[in-house]
């Protein structure tokens, strides 16, 4: 499971090794704090409401949702999100984007609330 760490400079979100695999090979995604334009809890992430449905990744119903999510749309998301955990759903400056490979990013975490407390009282 990720993991995922603020400070006062970025938001940095480490893979673990089978995330890596979802991700071009990346272990970490960090984005700068001036680059986050919105951090938000997402309470149920497995959702195709939170996600989309165009995917290149990993899927167990229900369960567990892995990869890059809305492909041929016009959000494209770094996915790793399991049942029953909320997840961090960051939204990055659209000319970041083009570092990053994606518009949106959603982790869970158990985290998630000190997570938003953290990046508003820094934002």
């Amino acid at each position: 499971m990720a993991t995922v760490h603020v400070d006062e400079h970025a938001v940095t979100v480490t893979l673990s090794a089978v995330e890596k695999l979802f991700c071009g090979g990346r272990t970490r995604l960090v984005v700068p704090l001036g680059e986050v334009r919105r951090a938000e809890r997402v309470e149920l992430p497995t959702r195709a409401a939170a996600t989309g449905v165009a995917r290149s990744g990993l899927v167990v119903s229900g369960i567990l949702k892995l990869g890059r999510w809305g492909i041929g749309t016009a959000t494209s998301r770094f996915v790793s999100v399991r049942r029953r955990v909320p997840a961090l759903r960051l939204v990055v400056d659209d000319k970041f984007r083009e570092q990053l490979g994606y518009h949106e990013i959603l982790i869970s975490t158990r985290d998630v609330d000190q997570l938003v407390e953290s990046l508003a009282a820094l934002r």
